[in-house]
């Protein structure tokens, strides 16, 4: 692990890479989206470029990262999809989720496509390589059917008490 480790701290980010590869990815994880409603769509940006910052007020960074990378999942009549597209800032980017990666992130991220990729994006958002926005409310959310893909990400946005 050590070693696989240092050859990706020695690499450069080379964006999200190639949307099959998150495409086959989602589709291994299919029954976590079953329940989400069409239009269900999370984002993902890497961090360098994007202007957003930890410990920045989100209110301040509204027209921050326009043009960057975006990596967009989309429920649609097929489940998850996976495209590329330019992100263009906050206000715009009509994604109910938003993750912003570090570089560090980014690379672990394309190393782990074939195998157990949700579990390193857990990983990644608790060690704080990966910031989570929220653009929608929590009853949005649990209408939208995001419980289980939030709950394997770690993040019960529902509390203990149901």
């Amino acid at each position: 692990m050590q070693v696989e480790l240092e050859a990706v701290e020695t690499a450069a980010p080379q964006g999200f890479g190639d949307p099959a590869a998150w495409q086959a990815m989602l589709d291994r994880h299919s029954e976590l989206f079953t329940d989400m409603v069409a239009g269900s769509a999370v984002g993902f940006v890497p961090r360098t470029g994007s202007g957003i910052q930890p410990g920045k007020h989100v209110a301040g960074l509204v027209d921050c990262g326009k043009g960057v990378e975006m990596l967009r999942w989309t429920v649609d009549a097929d489940g998850m999809t996976a495209t590329l597209e330019r992100f263009p800032g906050f206000q715009e980017a009509q994604v109910d989720l938003l993750f912003v990666v570090d570089d560090m992130a980014l690379l672990l991220l394309g190393a782990a496509l074939e195998g157990d990729t949700l579990s390193q994006i857990k990983r990644l958002i608790r060690q704080g390589n990966i910031m989570f926005f929220v653009l929608r409310t929590k009853f949005e959310l649990q209408d939208a059917g995001y419980e289980d893909f939030l709950d394997t990400l770690g993040l019960a946005f529902l509390g203990a008490c149901r």
